[in-house]
């Protein structure tokens, strides 16, 4: 989501020393390693540099990532539909506000029911909430909505959306009861997909606590503006049959204006354990401590009204700004569920041996990949080629960077749908067997000489007939022009780094093409991509970026890839376009039976495992997690990277 979208957000050592004082000031009075046995503190390394800073589960695409939605806000905000059941990639019904949904005529009016759950205030989650979530997304998903926000701060929205998609292929919702909400669809969809993909995008939010416009003013119905909906014009620039709200609001009134108030105060972290907002909440906790550093201390919600309640007395979130810092910290015995980084999981011998830790890699529903850039003006003809894709896809020698920077933990990467867990039924022969594109110089050079280029390895390779025939360069590259690619990865993380410096390497010796890599910090590579790259707006200062941690599967926990890889979809950062891709997603959202639904899911991952829309790295766990032995119920670990405080247990 995430980012995304959905964005796994797993940074540099400039700022370790802030990092280490947090910590030593979280567990000054902890015993056993960050677990205080008298009142069962639990402490939490969070990834380098990916701490939390967006308390509102309403994210848009700079927010939307693991950090912020599994790994903190969904922890206070419950989603409608929770997903993630022992480790499997499955609805979780018991940890589900509402019961499973009823499709009707013919799969076109869908009906939730909610359990009778309650906020933290003691007032019941009903259907109104649902529809104040839904006004609001309606809202700031509108295209015809004017611009709210800048680039440091952006304005509302939402990291999982995708022209067409939900809310779009609503055509009404309604409370047609004080726990009953009936949606209208604009077609007749799968049902699996619509439950795991969009149904599952809902989280419903305090009507009665946070519908208002300014945090002085009265609460009221004020987001009831976008619940009337009506075809959305052609102007939109959205797929036939969309619908939008016949008025979203502006920036200070109606749906859009809650939601920018919202989004303001989910800006300004210095309040956030302080802002009467945020104690309103329905999940296992509630936010105690907060600051804009990532320290984030969680104690449980006593309303909670799912099952089971938290034993613990409080949850702590602990920032990093690198592996180096966190590993410290383990090998102090200071934390109670950390991590050992890829390139030292030898010290998981001595950690167990020594300290008392556990070990268990956290393997998820996610894919790893290198976003390319089709809209930069330099490099954007040369990434839209194919042939050009293919060569440096060749290039990618995946066996050798699990073996040598990853310590073995990984496997192969071929396409769009995650091989995790094993026998994944969602996965194709072709994606699950071997490399579609293997290790192979020779093949890389032969496509290069075969589409117009002079290769030199070595030295400098050349376009040496231009033009956009078979055997040509193609579109927009100029004769004589030579290859450069600016790389933008995640710092903090070596085995990435090592990963792109062989490729670079690689592609010089073999293919005369040069990797201009740069290192950044994963929130500054996250802001950068997201920075509205389309060929009407153009990104120049990238072709190439990974962020390190790739995409887990949420909010769209159904593999269809809508959000990722279809036309203007909200992780779709480069632009990727192919009309081909866009009508496979679609037949996976329209399958009538599962027979059906499977055939089109295979064709869906087959067509983007050969036509490489990204850059497939090797698939490499979440983290390769060490916690105290003393701490029952931390595995099975989250399938979507989500986590379970509330299962938490002193042995």
């Amino acid at each position: 989501m995430n980012f995304p979208v959905s964005w796994r957000s797993r940074g540099s050592a400039a700022a370790a020393l802030l990092g280490g004082a947090l910590l030593l000031a979280s567990c000054a009075s902890a015993t056993n390693g960050g677990i205080h046995r008298s009142g069962a503190v639990v402490t939490f390394a969070e990834q380098p540099g990916a701490a939390p800073n967006f308390i509102l589960p309403l994210q848009s695409g700079a927010f939307l990532n693991t950090n912020n939605l599994p790994q903190f806000s969904q922890l206070l905000y419950l989603p409608l539909y929770w997903f993630g059941n022992n480790g499997e990639p499955t609805l979780n019904e018991p940890l589900s506000l509402a019961y499973p949904p009823l499709f009707s005529s013919n799969n076109t009016v869908v009906t939730v029911k909610l359990k009778h759950w309650v906020w933290s205030d003691g007032k019941p989650v009903t259907a109104r909430d649902v529809v104040f979530w839904m006004n609001l997304l309606s809202a700031v998903t509108d295209p015809t909505i004017p611009q709210i926000g800048t680039t440091s701060l952006p304005g509302p929205g939402w990291g999982a959306s995708s022209p067409g998609a939900f809310p779009e292929n609503v055509v009404s919702y309604s409370a047609t009861g004080t726990y009953t909400v009936e949606f209208k669809l604009n077609a007749s969809y799968n049902p699996t997909w619509f439950t795991y993909n969009e149904l599952s995008q809902i989280y419903p939010m305090p009507t009665h606590a946070w519908d208002r416009l300014s945090m002085n003013g009265p609460t009221g119905s004020y987001d009831a503006s976008a619940e009337a909906r009506s075809l959305a014009p052609a102007s939109a620039g959205l797929p036939a049959n969309s619908y939008l709200p016949n008025d979203p609001g502006t920036a200070n009134t109606g749906a859009l204006g809650v939601a920018a108030f919202l989004n303001d105060q989910a800006e300004t972290l210095s309040t956030y354990d302080s802002n009467p907002l945020w104690r309103v909440v329905d999940g296992p906790f509630r936010l105690a401590v907060f600051n804009s550093s990532g320290y984030a201390k969680m104690v449980p919600n006593r309303e909670y009204s799912g099952s089971p309640k938290p034993s613990i007395s409080a949850f702590v979130e602990l920032p990093f700004t690198s592996t180096s810092s966190e590993l410290n910290a383990l090998l102090a015995g200071q934390v109670s569920i950390g991590y050992v980084p890829l390139e030292d999981a030898q010290q998981r011998t001595r950690l167990e041996q020594q300290k008392g830790y556990a070990f268990s890699p956290w393997y998820d529903f996610g894919i790893q990949f290198a976003q390319y850039n089709f809209t930069n003006p330099s490099v954007g003809p040369v990434l839209r080629q194919l042939y050009f894709r293919q060569a440096l896809q060749s290039l990618v020698n995946q066996p050798l960077y699990i073996k040598e920077f990853m310590s073995g933990f990984g496997t192969t990467n071929n396409g769009p749908v995650p091989t995790y867990p094993a026998k994944n039924p969602d996965v194709s022969s072709l994606e699950a067997g071997r490399e579609v594109y293997p290790y192979d110089p020779t093949h890389a050079v032969h496509l290069l000489q075969q589409n117009g280029w002079t290769v030199h390895p070595g030295g400098v390779t050349t376009c040496a007939r231009s033009g956009s025939a078979q055997g040509d360069c193609g579109a927009g590259i100029t004769q004589g022009e030579s290859i450069t690619v600016q790389v933008l990865y995640a710092s903090g993380y070596p085995y990435l780094a090592s990963s792109f410096q062989a490729l670079q390497s690689t592609m010089a010796a073999q293919l005369g093409v040069q990797l201009d890599l740069k290192a950044e910090p994963a929130s500054t590579v996250i802001s950068t991509i997201t920075a509205g790259c389309t060929f009407n707006t153009p990104c120049s200062t990238w072709g190439l970026a990974d962020w390190a941690t790739g995409y887990t599967y949420y909010p769209d926990y159904f593999p269809t890839g809508g959000t990722l890889f279809a036309t203007g979809a909200a992780v779709n950062n480069g632009d990727y376009s192919s009309q081909t891709n866009n009508a496979n997603i679609d037949a996976t959202h329209t399958a009538p039976t599962t027979t059906a639904e499977k055939s089109a899911l295979f064709k869906y991952e087959n067509y983007l495992a050969e036509q490489l829309p990204v850059v497939w790295m090797p698939n490499s766990p979440y983290q390769l997690t060490l916690y105290k032995r003393a701490l029952q119920g931390v595995v099975p670990q989250g399938i979507y990277d989500e986590l379970y405080p509330q299962t938490y247990r002193m042995g």
